[in-house]
């Protein structure tokens, strides 16, 4: 076996072995390479949600409430849901809260268009972390939906927190259920029948952050 093999090599000239070296090392450095772009692409994916720019950013650095509002305008049908992120964070400009605090999401939508909301934390895109949902009138016949999320998170004061939420909202293609309970305001008209309706139609969403201390 030995005596085969060194006769094989006294074929190869060092130029001939060199080209085969240099080939093989190309090779190997080739199959390293597209293995680690997979791996990038897989993280960068797995990452999305929180590296997504936010449509709004939440501060709470004391006991306090804030809302901010998103407008949902030119929607139409579509068998993926659109995705608004938001962020809360215990900390800004250098300052921190000095307190444990706790935070509660409320989350205001007008019902102009027959929408379904969802709303998640994290990365994990599958459990909606909505606790209850309301229908409410206010004087004039204006219906507002309500849904609540207890207890989001507690922020430790001694770290700085942010909390990354994605609000999911579907306009299904097809005919949609209401996502709430009596009253229930009156159906839009189905879009398939009269696209022109949703013309400039928008949705206004309030989130509202509630913050309390620990005790």
């Amino acid at each position: 076996m030995l005596v085969e093999f060194k006769k094989v090599m006294d074929n190869f000239d060092n130029k001939t072995l060199k080209f085969y070296i240099f080939f093989t090392i190309l090779f190997i450095v080739t199959i390293v390479v597209l293995g680690t772009a997979k791996f990038t692409q897989a993280r960068y994916e797995s990452d999305a949600v929180i590296t997504a720019a936010p449509s709004l950013a939440f501060f709470i650095v004391d006991v306090q409430s804030q809302t901010g509002q998103i407008r949902l305008e030119d929607m139409v049908p579509r068998a993926s849901p659109y995705t608004y992120v938001f962020n809360v964070s215990n900390f800004k400009d250098g300052r921190r809260a000095n307190v444990d605090l706790t935070y509660s999401i409320e989350i205001i939508t007008t019902t102009n268009m027959p929408l379904k909301f969802k709303l998640y934390k994290g990365n994990n895109l599958t459990t909606d972390i909505i606790d209850s949902s309301t229908l409410t009138t206010d004087d004039n016949g204006v219906y507002y939906r309500h849904l609540v999320v207890n207890g989001a998170s507690t922020m430790n004061y001694s770290t700085n927190h942010t909390d990354v939420y994605t609000l999911s909202v579907e306009f299904p293609i097809g005919p949609s259920t209401s996502q709430s309970p009596s009253p229930t305001p009156p159906t839009p008209t189905p879009y398939t029948h009269n696209p022109d309706a949703y013309a400039g139609v928008i949705d206004l969403v309030d989130i509202k952050i509630d913050a309390e201390q620990v005790v």
